[in-house]
């Protein structure tokens, strides 16, 4: 009876680490690291969500990837810094995990480099985790986001 209990402990204890490290999105630390600097996560015009969704690669990669753009927040000082600020962007793309973004990113490299792009691309500044930066307008855009690796 103690051996079922210890078997089942210990198969439960997996299942929920198993869980715990793959469900893992280091969007919400980069996230963080963006608001701390003054930026919120911003809505896409439908006009815009229509040009990336055209895309051949974005329809490849639809199903695994979320865009998320974070924009600097208005101060209402002024109408110049405003526009300043609606002009201050960094985009990013977020994996569903790290396994989806190595395949949808396979297709790009050899087979000799297949078996290490993740960890190549971790070395990367515009990596972090399942996370990629797509775009910035601002130098501090990258260096936000170089900061949470």
């Amino acid at each position: 009876m103690k051996k079922k209990v210890s078997l089942i402990t210990c198969l439960m204890l997996a299942a929920v680490m198993l869980l715990a490290f793959c469900g893992c999105s280091s969007f919400g630390g980069i996230k963080s690291a963006f608001e701390k600097e003054g930026y919120e996560e911003a809505e896409v015009s439908e006009e815009i969500k229509a040009l990336y969704e055209s895309s051949e690669e974005y329809k490849k990669i639809s199903e695994v990837v979320k865009i998320h753009v974070m924009q600097k927040k208005s101060t209402g000082e002024s109408v110049l810094g405003d526009l300043a600020n609606k002009l201050t962007v960094a985009i990013i793309a977020e994996f569903n995990s790290n396994e989806d973004m190595e395949q949808a990113l396979k297709d790009h490299v050899t087979d000799a480099d297949a078996k290490n792009v993740y960890d190549e691309l971790q070395k990367l500044d515009v990596v972090s985790g399942n996370c990629f930066l797509l775009f910035y307008t601002s130098s501090d855009g990258a260096k936000i986001f170089k900061n949470t690796k």
